[in-house]
């Protein structure tokens, strides 16, 4: 702010009278006084141009994602001859015995179905995010609010996964984030995938994976996310494997 002098004011205070030779200061004054103000102007000007530049420079934040394939062995029962009792060889657990991430898991009596295959799809996307609420909520983070959008976005994914037979984030060939971005969302988001054959594809395995990767486990327990969306798919043969549940998650700040 720039304070103007009142010359005749000052002239008062003085006792001097108002003459001509008095003008000629005043009037350089007067000149300063307007050079420093557009000065000031031009200086501000100038830093809302540079900050209007550095906020279209600066990037959004990148999004987050990760996507994991999980491979066992499932029991393997074999007879010698036929009519003799049959062995069984047990295969892989569904957890294993010292998971560190155990804690996080919901137990049934609170997420439901969380190790069925049988029940329809939509049920099984309902119980996965209890399960995902619940694990937020042993962090000491909130649930995350389920978003028509972010299941339309999800749905595309899973789509788009098999029907390129394509287990990645840019399935198709397609940016990452092209069906979040094409639904009409720009904030941050993130997205975890996963795929797995028979029972290590159900919800609760699923994400006991996910809680077991570094990557996925931080996205998934991102203090920032607000809002979720789930989409799975089941094929009797993909790839090159046999009853395989491929899951999208996808997550938002908005």
């Amino acid at each position: 702010m720039i304070k103007r002098a009142t010359p005749g004011a000052d002239k008062r205070q003085v006792g001097l009278e108002n003459r001509e030779w008095h003008g000629q200061p005043s009037e350089r004054q007067r000149s300063a006084a307007r050079r420093s103000a557009l000065a000031l102007l031009a200086v501000v000007v100038a830093g809302l141009v540079l900050a209007g530049i550095a906020r279209w420079l600066t990037p959004v934040r990148p999004a987050s994602y990760g996507g994991l394939q999980r491979t066992h062995v499932g029991d393997t029962h074999f007879s010698i001859l036929p009519g003799l009792p049959g062995i069984t060889i047990r295969g892989d657990a569904l957890y294993a015995s010292n998971d560190p991430w155990r804690a996080y898991l919901a137990p049934e009596r609170t997420c439901p179905g969380g190790e069925r295959l049988d029940l329809p799809l939509a049920q099984q996307a309902q119980v996965m995010a209890c399960l995902v609420d619940y694990a937020r909520h042993v962090r000491g983070l909130g649930p995350l609010r389920p978003v028509t959008l972010l299941n339309g976005s999800a749905a595309l994914k899973a789509g788009k996964i098999t029907e390129c037979s394509d287990f990645s984030h840019n399935a198709c060939g397609e940016d990452a984030a092209a069906d979040v971005r094409g639904a009409g969302y720009h904030g941050a988001w993130g997205e975890n995938l996963f795929i797995a054959e028979g029972k290590w594809g159900a919800p609760r395995p699923t994400l006991d994976g996910w809680l077991n990767s570094p990557s996925h486990r931080e996205n998934l327990l991102d203090p920032q996310w607000r809002t979720e969306g789930i989409a799975v798919e089941t094929r009797a043969r993909f790839l090159r494997g046999r009853n395989v549940t491929i899951w999208v998650h996808q997550l938002a700040t908005g």
